[in-house]
């Protein structure tokens, strides 16, 4: 069964005319009475009864009306959630991002987002850089957000990375704390202090890592913490220094709860926020207008 003639033979069992129906659908008679010919010989049934001039439905066409009409609507349907989805309005995202990015610089990202594509569904899963990575190769999320330290490859294999920017790392002490009147301090000046610390293996701890070994300096981590939000309160109430992103104290420094303090003495390496994408994955619209949201922020 074709659709045109599905068509055909719904217009004709509405208007009750080959004529009438040949004229909605902007045809020729012979060219209705064909298509309706050939489904009746495809189906093995006869669909009208020809009553001289009139016509009307058999056993067989009255069955078919009902499956027809709604194979039908399922295909105008179709056309129009293919059209939405090619026009942006509608689809699913599925994104991936380290955990500190998906606290800290994602909301307001989504929000926006949300704001202009509401009818877009988004999921999101979290873990480590490395793991983020790993969804992104195998296909599990459309596009993932991780940091890199240095500037991303223009070309690494099957993805694609593009830089949104500088992550800032700052020292994060307690405000009664001896350097907390200081807007910088140098990376010496953190010998002897208790420094709270990510687990080993995350990128924030080895950032942590390379900048006090580049610097000579043999910090003392005295509390490992799997959470940017622990380590935070950690420091908060006193039990130590850590290295934390700019962004994810943004609003304690703020409220006067922590002192964010410039790193100087020596040259540190850049850390960027990336967005992962694979080279030959389809973008669908959904996904364009994700991208190019990203690139705007």
């Amino acid at each position: 069964m074709e659709l045109r003639q599905l068509e055909a033979f719904v217009t004709v069992a509405r208007r009750t005319s080959f004529t009438r129906a040949a004229g909605e659908l902007h045809l020729t008679q012979p060219a209705v009475t064909r298509q309706i010919a050939a489904l009746e010989a495809e189906l093995g049934a006869l669909l009208f009864d020809r009553l001289g001039k009139s016509i009307q439905l058999t056993g067989a066409g009255e069955t078919l009306l009902g499956y027809a009409e709604h194979i039908l609507r399922l295909t105008d349907e179709a056309q129009d959630a293919l059209e939405e989805l090619a026009a942006g309005r509608v689809g699913r995202i599925a994104i991936g991002a380290a955990s500190t990015l998906a606290t800290y610089v994602l909301p307001p990202l989504l929000t926006q987002f949300r704001q202009e594509h509401p009818g877009i569904e988004l999921s999101l899963r979290t873990g480590l850089s490395a793991r983020v990575r790993e969804l992104v190769l195998s296909g599990v999320v459309d596009i993932g957000l991780v940091t890199t330290e240095g500037e991303p490859a223009e070309q690494e294999g099957v993805l694609v990375s593009e830089s949104l920017g500088i992550y800032e790392t700052v020292l994060a002490v307690p405000p009664g704390h001896k350097l907390a009147t200081q807007a910088t301090a140098t990376v010496t000046e953190l010998t002897g202090e208790p420094l709270l610390a990510m687990t080993a293996g995350t990128n924030l701890r080895t950032y942590a890592e390379h900048v006090l070994a580049d610097a000579g300096v043999a910090a003392s981590v005295t509390m490992e913490l799997d959470s940017v939000e622990a380590i935070k309160r950690m420091v908060e109430a006193g039990l130590g220094v850590s290295l934390l992103p700019r962004v994810a104290i943004a609003t304690e420094v703020a409220a006067g709860r922590l002192v964010a303090l410039t790193l100087t003495g020596i040259p540190l390496p850049e850390r960027h926020i990336v967005v992962l994408r694979r080279r030959d994955k389809h973008q669908t619209a959904p996904l364009l207008a994700f991208i190019q949201a990203t690139s705007n922020q």
